[in-house]
Order: structure tokens, then C-alpha cells, then sequence
């Protein structure tokens, strides 16, 4: 049997905009749109996970004022509950940009870019996510 995973991923905002990063075609979720999110490893608490994933994955440096908002199940492909995701949120001044080039594990991503709340990339293996964007940004 599988074990239960947990991950840890941060709802980037800036101004109106949500960052949002396609999963590469041969990770978990390929060709979906989604936040940076990653596993929780040992030793380290959620929000040092989202923190370290998000960078790993952007190479853009979040400083620690995050807020938790919420759990995601995770579901494989095929419909399997395999862990839940802690996800955190970041309202930034200034609209930071990620380069995938140079971020450690940015081949994890195709493209990554920011998309105004009334026009979020929705596809069926991230509604639930959505629904948490859209109800931590009212």
C-alpha cells in the first residue's frame, strides 16, 4: 500500500493576479495548471515546505509572512485519495517573476504566469483549488 503523502504549496497574488505554473507532461498532473506545491519532507513543518517548494521550483525567495488558508486532497489520475496538500497564501507588492531556467527544480513546469481572478485556468483536476483562490481572494 501506498503511503500517505503530504505537500505543501503557496497561492501567489499580486494586485488581481494569481501565479500559476503547468505541470510538465511527464510529472503528476501534467499539462495542469497549478500553484507551486511540493513535498513535505522530514523534519520540516508545511510552511518551511511551501517556502523551500516554491523556490526550488521558481527561484523567487518568499520571506516567512505566509497564511495558512487551507487543506487539498490529492487524488491520483485514477481517482485514489493519496495524501492532502497544506496551502498557504502570499499577497506580494510587486509582481515577482519566476525563471524556471534557474530554479533548481523548474523543469518540473512548462511555463509558468499570472492570471486575473475572474479568468483562472480551471480544468477538472484543479477545481479544488480554484474554489479555495477564488475564496481566499474575495
Amino acid at each position: 500500500m501506498k503511503q500517505f503523502r503530504k505537500w505543501a504549496g503557496v497561492i501567489l497574488r499580486h494586485k488581481d493576479e494569481i501565479l500559476f505554473c503547468k505541470r510538465s507532461p511527464d510529472k503528476s498532473l501534467g499539462g495542469v495548471w497549478s500553484i507551486p506545491s511540493g513535498k513535505i519532507e522530514n523534519g520540516e513543518n508545511p510552511g518551511q515546505a511551501a517556502i523551500r517548494e516554491f523556490h526550488e521550483e521558481t527561484d523567487i525567495e518568499l520571506d516567512t509572512n505566509l497564511q495558512f488558508v487551507g487543506f487539498l486532497d490529492k487524488f491520483s489520475r485514477e481517482g485514489l485519495k493519496k495524501g492532502h496538500m497544506f496551502v498557504f497564501y502570499h499577497k506580494s507588492k510587486e509582481k515577482l517573476e519566476p525563471d524556471l531556467e534557474s530554479a533548481k527544480d523548474g523543469f518540473e513546469h512548462t511555463e509558468c504566469k499570472y492570471f486575473s481572478l475572474d479568468k483562472l485556468p480551471s480544468e477538472e483536476e484543479n477545481q479544488e483549488l480554484i474554489e479555495l483562490v477564488k475564496k481566499v481572494c474575495e
